[in-house]
């Protein structure tokens, strides 16, 4: 026994050491059976005899370790056309470099020396069959500048050269790493430009046939990449992950020379494969006035330009889009034309796109071009003007439109000049137009004498009549002035209807330039961009003042002029946020023991928090707006084509909760602490914040954050999880978290409300509306926390069929308690 006990607490060491962890990659139960496979396993547990019983039970036997690959090379070099590559041109970027040592083996083999060297051999390989190479660095150095040391800089730096060089293909070459820090994981991923579902995908497809046929590596992927260096290229542009160098088989491969020329062979014969195919090309493509006509890129006073293109090369399909839309033409042999017909003024986009299905595409062809259009005529809503002067300053709203009918972009200065002296006021003044609109602001002067109304008719002005013309320029002869009878019609007075300024509070100014006013896309009709309003009264003569996203009203005060406060100071106006509940359709997203999935749960938090964004003044689109199935890359996509600033993925998966960021995303991990502090300050669990490399998190180009706070699997997370509140109250943290991105110093009191029954007893599940605008849910304690985003009196209202109340909270009032009084 003693002698068992000596030998047996060695072995324990051994079987724990950090070497043996780190040589096996599968712990102290691989160490275990690798021991146990061995004569000295056998010896050792022929001594401990009666002490084996004493020691832990064996394991689960460890799965396969993966193929580390590199044995050797499959194909000949010959066996494709290197003709081909004789004058391309091809951008190589060895990845990482300098302060940025990328992925790091276990035996310390960096990532960034690894892509180097693969990178020299190919540029050897490929000159000699004629290719112009040129690479991002050739040495062991980043990009980086004393006035700006991020990654982000050092990877526009590495794009700006490759297209200043303007390649046929761009090529970025990294070596993987596990995000979980397993040892034992090794594939093959070949990236392709997002969106580019031609020349890039193409170029991919071929590259990682000959790395997975080369490298002899099973698990293999291609993926549409978002990677910074892929989406700023200009050029067709691919990204290799050729295997994981934090697996130990594959690092002892890759520290050798010879393995690094291996790998560099094989993306080789996947590029000199590429550009022997016989792919069309678009020679030629451009914009004219007319058909025949001289190519240009600006047109004036023209509905819109004839587009052409000729192509080289047999093709069976080709598609244009103009500013994203499918635009329909014609072909003639190797000639395409599109008349687009009326455009809007201002820049536009036509992309072209050219195939030979089973040979390739051509790389797609960009070409801008600019519409200005100069003012025709004036337009002026008189009636709305001529009941406005009768009861005291209007706002008249005067559209400068061109020869098509379309608002003019440009801003143009127009001059109001009063005919009849006296009888507008002011009688002389310039406006300027903005989005093709100007607004005046004018009032009945002293001359302008009402004729009496009678019954059953309007009363009549004397006079009114203004004189609107473009001030000075050329343009004044295009568009002649107008004249506006601004009183001469007259209108009876609608006591109903009050018009003035919207007031900002606390500084007490117009309310201008709110989200939604601007013209051309205005869509709040009762207030314009300088803050001009027109509401209605009730029979007590109170405003009825309509919710305005991005403000609450100042308290309850309904007597003119209206006061409205910027929600969390207008830190989200204009702010576009995809929202991404995880899981949806055939993926539950994790599955509770009393039937709750996940996926469910994240959609209804994602629908309140969007809806809390919207009246926070922000732009909010949801991934998926049902129980839909929906997969990572479509997930992008949509973030993509929104151009979002912020994405953010929900969870409640069978995982450790967790804030996930990528691991080179400064943005991500800022928005994950910002946000936790606020789930701790609505009183919720706060996970830790770790790196996490699920796609839409690295692919996004906007700063991308996973949110699991809870797991729907643990039975008390998930009581949790269905009580009243806990839904809506993640969502409003989420949009703490949210506004701190834009507002991160600001200091907001956390406040508490308190719903009770008239016997004092809690209500639980009661919807609470703050400021008539974001709606939270008491809990079982009947209490809803909240922060003071904006100074002044605050709204509170508790609507629910037990109870309906309202109370108006000054700054200096917090924890309030409502007590119900019956039904509403």
């Amino acid at each position: 026994m003693i002698l068992a006990a000596c030998v047996a607490r060695p072995v324990r060491r051994v079987l724990a050491s950090a070497n043996m962890r780190r040589v096996w990659g599968g712990g102290i139960r691989t160490g275990r059976a690798w021991i146990v496979r061995t004569g000295l396993g056998l010896a050792v547990l022929s001594l401990l005899g009666g002490c084996a019983a004493g020691l832990a039970p064996p394991g689960p036997a460890p799965r396969p370790r993966p193929r580390p690959g590199y044995e050797r090379r499959v194909d000949e070099l010959a066996s494709v056309d290197a003709s081909a590559l004789a004058g391309r041109r091809i951008a190589i970027d060895p990845g990482h470099g300098g302060v940025f040592r990328g992925a790091v083996g276990v035996n310390g083999l960096t990532e960034a020396e690894v892509n180097l060297g693969v990178a020299l051999f190919l540029r050897g390989l490929l000159e000699a069959r004629g290719a112009q190479v040129f690479l991002t660095r050739s040495d062991d150095r980043d990009f980086l500048s004393p006035a700006d040391s991020s990654l982000r800089s050092d990877l526009a730096e590495r794009t700006r050269l490759a297209n200043a060089f303007h390649p046929d293909l761009f090529l970025s070459i990294h070596h993987n790493a596990d995000a979980g820090g397993a040892h034992d994981v090794n594939a093959i991923q070949t990236y392709y430009k997002l969106g580019d579902e031609g020349p890039s995908l193409d170029a991919a497809q071929q590259v990682h046939r000959y790395l997975v046929r080369n490298l002899g590596i099973e698990a293999q992927r291609v993926l549409p990449g978002n990677y910074f260096v892929l989406r700023n290229c200009e050029s067709p542009a691919i990204l290799t992950e050729s295997s994981y160098i934090t697996n130990p088989d594959v690092e002892s491969k890759l520290a050798l020379a010879a393995k690094q020329r291996l790998e560099a062979e094989a993306l080789f014969l996947g590029l000199a494969r590429t550009f022997a195919r016989r792919v069309p090309r678009i020679a030629a493509f451009a914009a004219a006035l007319s058909r025949g006509g001289r190519p240009d890129t600006v047109f004036r006073d023209l509905a819109g330009p004839i587009l052409s293109a000729r192509i080289e090369g047999a093709f069976d399909r080709a598609e244009l889009t103009l500013d994203g839309r499918d635009l329909g033409g014609q072909r003639t042999g190797a000639e395409l034309e599109w008349d687009p017909g009326l455009l809007t003024p201002g820049p536009h986009e036509a992309v072209l796109r050219v195939r030979l299905a089973g040979a390739g595409a051509a790389p797609e062809r960009r070409l801008r071009f600019v519409l200005a259009r100069s003012p025709a005529r004036f337009e002026v809503d008189l009636e709305s003007a001529r009941d406005g002067l009768d009861s005291g300053v209007t706002a008249v709203g005067i559209r400068v439109l061109d020869a098509f009918g379309m608002p003019v972009s440009d801003s143009t200065a127009i001059r109001l000049h009063e005919l009849e002296p006296g009888r507008v006021l002011p009688g002389d003044t310039l406006v300027t137009s903005s989005g093709g609109v100007a607004w005046a602001y004018l009032r009945l002067g002293a001359g302008g004498v009402r004729a009496p109304a009678g019954p059953g008719r309007r009363g009549s002005q004397s006079g009114g009549l203004v004189r609107a013309a473009i001030e000075g320029g050329a343009s004044q002869a295009r568009c002649p002035p107008a004249q506006l009878d601004l009183a001469g019609a007259g209108g009876a007075r609608d006591p109903e209807l009050w018009r003035g300024f919207a007031l900002l509070m606390p500084e007490g100014v117009p309310l201008a330039r709110a989200p939604g006013t601007l013209e051309p896309d205005r869509r709040i009709p009762w207030l314009n961009r300088d803050g001009f309003a027109e509401l209605r009264r009730d029979a007590q003569g109170r405003l009825l003042l309509p919710s305005l996203p991005g403000y609450r009203p100042w308290g309850d005060d309904s007597m003119p002029p209206p006061r409205l406060a910027a929600i969390g100071s207008g830190a989200l106006f204009g702010r576009r946020i995809v929202i991404d509940p995880d899981g949806g359709g055939e993926d539950p997203g994790g599955s509770g023991r009393n039937g709750t999935r996940a996926a469910a749960l994240n959609l209804d938090v994602a629908r309140a928090l969007a809806a809390m964004l919207e009246a926070a003044g922000a732009e909010a689109r949801l991934t998926r707006g049902g129980d839909l199935a929906l997969s990572d890359v479509e997930r992008v996509q949509i973030s993509e084509s929104f151009r979002a600033d912020r994405f953010l993925r929900i969870g409640h998966r069978a995982e450790r909760p967790r804030f996930g960021h990528y691991f080179s995303s400064a943005a991500g991990r800022s928005w994950a602490q910002r946000t936790a502090g606020e789930l701790g300050r609505m009183g919720l669990p706060v996970p830790p914040d770790v790196e996490d490399a699920q796609y839409p998190l690295q692919q996004t180009s906007c700063p991308a954050l996973y949110v699991s706070p809870a797991r729907v699997d643990d039975p008390v997370s998930e009581e949790r999880l269905l009580a009243p509140g806990t839904l809506r109250a993640e969502a409003y943290a989420l949009l703490l978290g949210l506004l701190r991105e834009w507002a991160p110093g600001t200091e907001w009191p956390t406040d508490s409300v308190e719903v009770r029954d008239p016997g004092g007893h809690p209500l639980a599940g009661v919807s609470v509306t703050l400021g008539g605008s974001l709606v939270l849910e008491t809990d079982a304690r009947g209490r809803v926390r909240f922060a003071r985003t904006e100074p002044g009196p605050l709204e509170v209202r508790a609507l629910d069929r037990r109870i309906s109340r309202r109370v108006v909270l000054l700054d200096s009032e917090r924890g309030a308690v409502l007590i119900g009084s019956g039904s509403p």
